[in-house]
């Protein structure tokens, strides 16, 4: 198994408590490697506010997705400011967030199971 960008962020399925078929996705963390630290890894944690729901509180609180709204290609969420003027020259800023699909399975570059030649 090869490692991924330390800012990916997973999603695992779980089963919705008291239904034995229905799955939602909770979100979860990767470890943070560093080669030669002596500490246990610690777990990747989300800097945006848009993954962080529930994180900053006491006790932590888990943050869930349903399954339908994630396709097989995965999906990539953004927040930025946007900025337009009116008719009247007024100028408008906001924060905006966005879905937009994502690039298949393979982009993020993990692979399982690889074919390596060895001398």
């Amino acid at each position: 198994m090869n490692s991924v960008p330390e800012n990916w962020i997973p999603f695992i399925p779980v089963h919705v408590p008291g239904d034995n078929r229905e799955i939602q996705l909770q979100r979860a963390s990767m470890p943070r490697l560093i080669e030669g630290d002596p500490d246990p890894p610690a777990a990747v944690r989300p800097r945006s506010s848009l993954l962080r729901l529930g994180l900053d509180r006491k006790p932590r609180a888990a943050y869930f997705l349903h399954e339908e709204e994630v396709t097989r290609a995965g999906v990539r969420v953004s927040q930025r400011y946007r900025r337009t003027r009116s008719r009247d020259g007024r100028v408008w800023v906001w924060l905006a967030v966005g879905k937009q699909p994502g690039r298949g399975e393979g982009s993020i570059g993990l692979a399982f199971d690889s074919l390596v030649d060895v001398r």
